[in-house]
């Protein structure tokens, strides 16, 4: 079962500049079994890949989407949910 959230990327996805967030978000998700996928601008990446992330272009006040799916989903979601609110 995969666990789908929606939230608009807040202040935290621009502080330290594109780079900083694409390596974040990468960091973050590669410490999971988790397939995440991201969703936003019409676009979809795997969180566990930089240049994909890059060309979301994702910035503060974006609208994306976040699916989850395996065994550690529920933590996986937390932990990507937790950048979002840095």
């Amino acid at each position: 079962m995969a666990t789908v959230v929606d939230f608009e990327a807040g202040s935290g996805w621009n502080r330290n500049g594109p780079r900083a967030t694409r390596d974040a978000v990468v960091n973050v998700a590669r410490r999971f079994e988790s397939d995440i996928l991201l969703t936003g601008s019409g676009r979809r990446a795997n969180a566990k890949d930089g240049m994909a992330i890059d060309a979301l272009r994702v910035r503060s006040g974006t609208a994306v989407q976040v699916r989850v799916a395996a065994p550690d989903e529920d933590a996986a979601l937390q932990a990507v949910d937790s950048l979002e609110k840095r």
